[in-house]
């Protein structure tokens, strides 16, 4: 799991940084306290220029009845992935060009772990709200946050492009 990485951080408050390709690859875990909830975090700082966002997380009562007002989301057209996760974003396009089957497969599993994945400036982030402390799972959560880097890349978003080439 340690992935050639340095792991520093006291007692529960962990943090595993390695390289990939060229990126940082940040895992950081926090128990939560009395205003914060637990969490496990993998971030990566990606090259944005495009100045994308986007924002998944789980559908709930909540997320479902702002549907009915009008509350505006992106549909990929897959029931078993719009029906559990609610997916908002400026560019429609590159979103639905973004969630291929593979990465859609992989927040799939991770859905009973209530997944939040952002893509905000020059930051990609997937967070669970509690802390992992089985390999399997952080692994799952690791090899979805670098599916997603691999394809921001093959998008070529962050890269010297200025507008988007879809290569399949």
């Amino acid at each position: 799991m340690k992935r050639n990485g340095k792991v520093n951080g006291f007692l529960s408050t962990l943090r595993l940084t390695f390289p990939y390709k060229n990126h940082t690859i940040v895992v950081s875990t926090s128990p939560g306290g009395r205003y914060s909830p637990p969490f496990t975090r993998v971030d990566v700082e990606v090259n944005n220029k495009s100045n994308k966002n986007l924002t998944i997380y789980d559908e709930t009562w909540s997320s479902s009845l702002g549907k009915l007002f009008g509350v505006k989301e992106v549909q990929l057209g897959i029931d078993s992935f719009d029906n559990k996760f609610v997916i908002k974003g400026d560019d429609t396009y590159f979103i639905q060009n973004l969630l291929t089957l593979q990465i859609q497969d992989k927040l799939l599993n991770l859905h009973p772990l209530h997944p939040t994945l952002r893509l905000h400036r020059n930051k990609l982030s997937l967070t669970v709200p509690t802390v992992l402390s089985d390999e399997a799972s952080i692994d799952v959560l690791l090899d979805t946050t670098l599916l997603i880097v691999d394809r921001l890349n093959e998008l070529k978003y962050g890269t010297e492009e200025k507008g988007f080439t879809f290569q399949e």
